[in-house]
């Protein structure tokens, strides 16, 4: 008895494979009632594949992006660090040392001018 429900399964897994080989299945009702649904999941896949790729370029994107920023912030250190040690007083006396300047040794004076506004004559 065993070997008739053994035989009657292969019978069945086969017919149905032949049923998808040769696309039969397309056409028997229950297939034609659910194809918008199938239709439906295969579209909700499409979207959920599309954003998962886009999500992953939008992180490569922002990965460069903040190696580029921190590749600026130290290249914006190390030129600040270069300007405020060539602005440097001592620095500066010795690079001007051939051109004839001279450094100021008298402190700087303050200039008040009073001028006042010219008025205008009316004729």
């Amino acid at each position: 008895m065993g070997d008739k429900k053994d035989t009657k399964k292969n019978k069945k897994g086969g017919k149905r494979v032949m049923s998808v080989l040769g696309g039969t299945f397309l056409v028997r009702e229950k297939f034609t009632k659910q194809f918008l649904f199938l239709a439906y999941v295969t579209l909700l896949l499409m979207v959920i594949i599309t954003n998962t790729y886009i999500a992953e370029e939008k992180n490569r994107e922002l990965t460069q992006a903040t190696k580029r920023l921190n590749d600026l912030q130290v290249e914006y250190i190390q030129v600040k660090s270069a300007i405020m040690e060539a602005s440097k007083q001592s620095v500066l006396v010795k690079r001007l040392q051939g051109t004839g300047l001279k450094e100021a040794t008298e402190p700087l004076k303050r200039i008040n001018m009073n001028v006042e506004p010219e008025k205008k004559e009316e004729p």
